[in-house]
């Protein structure tokens, strides 16, 4: 029997159920988009317990743009969306200068853990944006792919 316990949860619940082979293997196999958030595992037999197994998790982290070209001074809309929900916190916009990243703006997930915000640049060139989302009970600190914005002078 396979035991789980999600984050959050403060026991732990029977989850699954499976046969060993001839030589007393066995495996799970959990449906592909179950696994959303950190958890731990363990499985009983026969009177005997594993060990604890701990799989932490990253959300997924979209970061879009209004455009992906504009001027100094123009503003385009940050928007995305981070999975599984994660409403009502917070999530950190950056911009990359040389080796690192620096916070640009802040933006709060709505009730749908989608985000939008104004930016306007001050300067030309091309730069790297990226979203983050800080650890929680839930999952580890995530971050988007790198998006990049051309500015124009």
């Amino acid at each position: 029997m396979l035991w789980r316990n999600l984050a959050g949860q403060t026991s732990f619940h029977q989850y699954s159920q499976t046969t060993t082979d001839s030589s007393g293997k066995y495996t799970f196999t959990l449906r592909r988009g179950v696994v959303l958030a950190d958890q731990q595992y363990y499985v009983t037999a026969n009177g005997s317990r594993s060990a604890t197994a701990t799989q932490e998790v990253d959300a997924l982290v979209g970061l879009a743009a209004s455009a992906r070209s504009t001027v100094v001074g123009h503003a385009i809309v940050l928007h995305g969306h981070v999975t599984p929900s994660h409403a009502g916190e917070v999530v950190l916009i950056e911009v990359r200068r040389g080796s690192t990243w620096h916070v640009i703006a802040r933006a709060k997930l709505t009730h749908g853990s989608n985000f939008a915000t104004s930016h306007s640049f001050a300067q030309s060139g091309t730069d790297q944006l990226r979203v983050v989302l800080r650890a929680d009970s839930r999952n580890l600190q995530s971050v988007s792919p790198t998006l990049r914005v051309s500015v124009k002078a």
